[in-house]
């Protein structure tokens, strides 16, 4: 039986890779139906990231802290506040979700589609793996590509593999089609939405950690 969540409850995203926790952020529930799950990550949350463990050099660059830590799976989890308040949409068996963002209440920021494996659910909230591809939309409805680069080293040094990277990159051009015909859900009224006022900022729950739940 399908775990379905009400709105205002927390929820965990988790991102495992090699069997192990890669990233995970606590988010609050605003819808859940058969169609669509809609999650509310404010300005000021908590979140657990990779980082470099100090047995060895951590590289100046993102890119390459991020590629060294797929590819040697010797990542430690540290502490991260997410600095935008973002809407997610996400749609089962899509290989994405789109964040709707907001730098204060009534400020929009943009859009962004986060490329990841379709999510699934887990006993505390869902599981999905980011797969280092994305694309950032201005509100003016321009878009471009971000962490392009690093997604295809990842390619070639073969830590995703050849089927993985060719339905990431049909879904990434899918969503460029969409972006430019601005169609669904960039034509809805989402940068207006506002979330409940009673709603806090969101907090990691119990099992967090474990890649299992």
């Amino acid at each position: 039986m399908s775990l379905v969540w009400t709105p205002g409850q927390t929820v965990v995203h988790q991102e495992v890779w090699a069997g192990r926790i890669w990233a995970a952020r606590p988010l609050i529930v605003v819808e859940d139906t058969e169609d669509r799950l809609l999650l509310w990550m404010p300005k000021g949350t908590q979140r657990k990231v990779p980082v470099t463990p100090p047995t060895r050099p951590d590289p100046p660059a993102r890119k390459d802290r991020v590629i060294e830590n797929l590819a040697r799976c010797d990542w430690m989890l540290g502490e991260q506040t997410w600095d935008v308040s973002c809407l997610w949409i996400l749609r089962p068996g899509d290989w994405h979700a789109v964040w709707v963002s907001w730098v204060q209440p009534g400020v929009h920021l943009g859009w962004y589609v986060n490329l990841q494996h379709p999510f699934r659910r887990t006993k505390i909230g869902i599981e999905a793996m980011d797969m280092m591809l994305d694309i950032v939309v201005e509100p003016d409805r321009t878009w471009r590509w971000k962490d392009d680069d690093e997604f295809e080293e990842i390619l070639e040094r073969g830590i995703f593999d050849p089927s993985t990277g060719e339905r990431v990159r049909n879904d990434a051009e899918e969503m460029i089609g969409r972006i430019e015909q601005w169609g669904s859900p960039f034509s809805e009224p989402w940068t207006s939405w506002q979330p409940h006022p009673d709603w806090s900022i969101p907090h990691l729950v119990e099992g967090w950690d474990d890649p299992e739940r």
